[in-house]
């Protein structure tokens, strides 16, 4: 059982996405970026129910179904249960199973990021493909200089 900090979520894992990343992690492949130890628990992307929580912890009790794009630091969405601080972790819809909800994190990371990085405004339109890595982006918000 991992250990539970003040700011951490106990999750028992119901679902994790699984990524061209976790293979490359475990080939090494980007051990020049993120140094990981192997043998490594891989998985980046969780969705789960939250079993306890850190004394620190709001907006999340248990019975709480959660999903997150694990930190850099700390992945491990393939074990049964993991720690997570409170801070990565968000309420899954209603309307997204368990299995939809682990495919959105990551996804959902690399269009936040370039949104970002467009400087993407209200009411803007933007067109986006490869939105899962490798993505293009045009929009009336996203202008170069």
């Amino acid at each position: 059982m991992p250990e539970l900090g003040a700011q951490d979520v106990l999750v028992k894992v119901t679902a994790a996405g699984v990524n061209p990343v976790d293979n490359m992690i475990s080939r090494g492949q980007i051990k020049l970026l993120i140094p990981y130890k192997l043998p490594q628990i891989a998985g980046n992307e969780v969705v789960g129910i939250v079993e306890k929580v850190g004394t620190q912890v709001t907006g999340f009790k248990v019975g709480d179904r959660v999903f997150a794009r694990m930190p850099l630091d700390r992945i491990g969405a393939f074990a049964e249960y993991t720690a997570i601080n409170y801070r990565a972790l968000a309420h899954v819809p209603d309307y997204l199973t368990d299995v939809e909800a682990a495919a959105v994190p990551l996804t959902a990371l690399t269009v936040m990021q370039a949104l970002d990085l467009m400087g993407a405004k209200k009411g803007g339109t933007f067109f986006m493909t490869g939105g899962t890595g490798g993505c293009r982006c045009h929009g009336d918000s996203y202008r170069k200089s």
